[in-house]
């Protein structure tokens, strides 16, 4: 798995890069989550490689991942089920 310039771990999809932010790695006031976090960037174009801010995730158990991808499963699952 790829390391972002600050050494954590990240994938990406098409143009968008998602990252594991561990709680020890963020600034006080950046830490309103107090866990650690699941952060979901989109790149600004295919030629400028720089990242929008982003959403986190607060990722407390194994469980909010799960409940995570179930959800967008389920969204997924939902939006083509009306086509």
């Amino acid at each position: 798995m790829e390391q972002d310039g600050n050494g954590h771990f990240y994938f990406e999809i098409d143009n968008v890069r998602v990252t594991y932010v561990p709680a020890v790695d963020r600034t006080e006031e950046n830490n309103w989550a107090n866990s650690d976090v699941i952060r979901i960037q989109a790149y600004r174009s295919t030629e400028n490689k720089s990242l929008h801010l982003g959403a986190e995730l607060p990722i407390n158990s194994p469980e909010m991942l799960i409940a995570l991808i179930g959800g967008l499963c389920n969204l997924y699952s939902q939006v083509t089920s009306e086509e």
